[in-house]
């Protein structure tokens, strides 16, 4: 004799009896015929072994053992409901999820107005931002820990790869204290005298070499390892300094003075991914927003 088993759809059809308020409306809410849900209420009666529907009139309601059993019934559909929910996170983690690594030049500058544009247009994309050292950039892509990364050196480590290239001259950024906006460049040799901020690590290298050509010696009264600082000590009145674009658009966005160099001196940075991964939309969508802003950067300053 085979054993009589309560299915999903029986459930499903009691349950919509009841929270419409009959078989009826339960039917309508399904998108069964009256014939199909009685012929299951039916099958669903037999199973349990009592009546679940008693005959009022022209209505029916349903019995006390009824509504004891739809209280096991909501239980259970409320666990399908958190599983459904749990489901949901689990896709969203999977297929909605950027995590960026970048320099502090990119990460304080560009990135923020980048991540905004990126939440407006995927409001369920989860993002991480990692601002560090190149090393740690190279390292957190290599591990997989970031989608993408960006840094001012190529990395051609391993597995790593060169996914996009970006490229604008360095400016020149100030306060009206020590420059004119209605200057149309600033010359190399115009910065004698100045108190100037400077770099350090790499970028004071090219900075040297560059200066070398000239034979001009800087008088540096500050020194900044980072872009950021620098633009924000430059902003307190404490000199002159040159920057990178993207930190020159920001200087400016904050009420100071940027100005082309000349000669110049360019900036390239790189976002960098490994060789095996395929890059999401959200990704895609951030170089080319950031490739867009350093065309910005790089028309506004000529256009000056």
């Amino acid at each position: 004799m085979s054993e009589k088993v309560i299915t999903h759809k029986m459930i499903e059809a009691f349950r919509a009896a009841i929270v419409h308020g009959g078989m009826s409306a339960g039917a309508d809410a399904l998108g069964m015929s009256q014939p199909s849900m009685s012929r299951v209420m039916a099958e669903l009666q037999k199973t349990v072994g009592f009546p679940l529907f008693l005959k009022h009139g022209r209505t029916v309601r349903p019995t006390e053992e009824a509504v004891a059993l739809m209280t096991k019934v909501q239980q259970s559909f409320l666990g399908l409901e958190e599983i459904m929910r749990f489901s949901d996170q689990l896709r969203k983690q999977k297929m909605g999820r950027l995590s960026i690594a970048t320099i502090p030049s990119i990460g304080h500058s560009i990135m923020p107005d980048a991540i905004e544009f990126l939440r407006g247009k995927y409001p369920d994309v989860f993002i991480t931002l990692s601002v560090t050292s190149y090393l740690e950039v190279a390292r957190a892509v290599r591990n997989r820990q970031a989608d993408i990364g960006f840094t001012a050196d190529i990395l051609s480590l391993g597995d790593l790869e060169t996914v996009a290239e970006f490229s604008a001259d360095c400016v020149c950024i100030g306060t009206r204290k020590w420059l004119s906006p209605k200057a149309s460049a600033v010359e190399l040799k115009d910065l004698a005298g100045k108190p100037f901020v400077g770099p350090s690590g790499t970028f004071q290298k090219r900075l040297d070499a560059l200066l070398a050509t000239t034979g001009l010696q800087l008088d540096i009264t500050v020194e900044a390892s980072l872009f950021h600082s620098m633009s924000e000590l430059v902003l307190r009145g404490m000199g002159v300094s040159i920057v990178d674009p993207l930190t020159g658009a920001l200087h400016r966005a904050r009420g100071g003075i940027v100005l082309p160099l000349k000669p110049t001196l360019s900036y390239t940075f790189y976002a960098t991914a490994m060789s095996d991964t395929r890059l999401s939309q959200p990704a895609q969508d951030l170089l080319r927003y950031v490739s867009k802003a350093t065309e910005r950067a790089r028309t506004h300053i000529e256009s000056e």
